[in-house]
């Protein structure tokens, strides 16, 4: 019996000895793999923040990569309406070229209704390129068909004046710009009324004269146009409620003077 008994004790402490054993190397191999995890997961988190900050640079630097194509944009839309705008100052210059060819040729090839569309086309075409040249300043429109009108008188009064003309078979057109100066230059006027006596008058100028005064007549037409739509509607209703305002706050006052 004591034999058995030694020899269960033995064999426990073999199992022990090998269980320590065991137990070590597991503890030993957890000991290296401890290390190799860690680094790997500092590997992978360096990975992750790496890409967050280089999304967050990317969200820095977009706002001037946009900035760069919003001037780059900017560049192309200016070109664009550079090269526009010179394309509607060579169709003002070729329109002036093609009434000064009109008004050259011989009186009798030309109706009264062909005159008024040729020179209301030029005063049209004038209109339309003034606008889209000047459409923010309604003070360079207004100087603009001040020149018109001013250049329209001074050369019905050169070449009346260099032929001695102004009387005999003129003297119908030479009263119309005489009525059409005092209108201009009368400050009692209506401004609406002088734009629309600017737009009659050569009306009837071409139907007494035909094409022999056509500057005259086209230029004085593109400066009642000008004038009769040099402010729009929009500004027109603004100021006026602007000057209601004034007169109801200049009348609030004396009321309570």
């Amino acid at each position: 019996m004591e034999f058995y008994s030694n020899s269960e004790q033995q064999v426990e402490k073999v199992d022990d000895e090998e269980y320590k054993e065991r137990d070590y190397a597991t503890r030993q191999k957890k000991a290296e793999r401890e290390p190799e995890e860690r680094g790997y997961k500092q590997w992978i988190m360096g990975r992750k923040k790496k890409k967050v900050d280089e999304e967050g640079e990317a969200e820095v630097y977009s706002p001037s990569r946009s900035r760069s194509s919003n001037k780059k944009k900017k560049g192309k839309m200016f070109s664009l309406k550079l090269v526009f705008k010179i394309f509607v100052v060579a169709a003002v210059c070729y329109n002036f070229k093609y009434i000064w060819n009109f008004m050259q040729d011989p009186i009798g090839n030309f109706t009264f209704y062909h005159t008024l569309f040729v020179l209301g086309l030029f005063a049209g075409i004038n209109f339309i390129a003034v606008w889209i040249l000047f459409y923010k300043s309604s003070f360079m429109r207004f100087y603009l068909s001040l020149f018109a009108i001013l250049g329209s008188y001074g050369y019905y009064f050169y070449v009346n004046y260099t032929n001695h003309s102004f009387v005999g078979n003129n003297i119908k057109t030479s009263l119309l710009v005489m009525i059409s100066v005092l209108m201009v230059i009368n400050p009692k006027v209506n401004y609406y009324l002088k734009s629309i006596v600017l737009l009659l008058i050569p009306i009837i100028g071409i139907y007494l004269s035909s094409n022999k005064f056509a500057l005259v007549w086209a230029l004085m037409l593109s400066a009642g146009f000008v004038l009769l739509f040099r402010v729009s509607k929009s500004r027109a209703k603004s100021k006026s409620k602007s000057n209601k305002k004034e007169g109801r706050a200049r009348r609030n006052q004396k009321q309570s003077a």
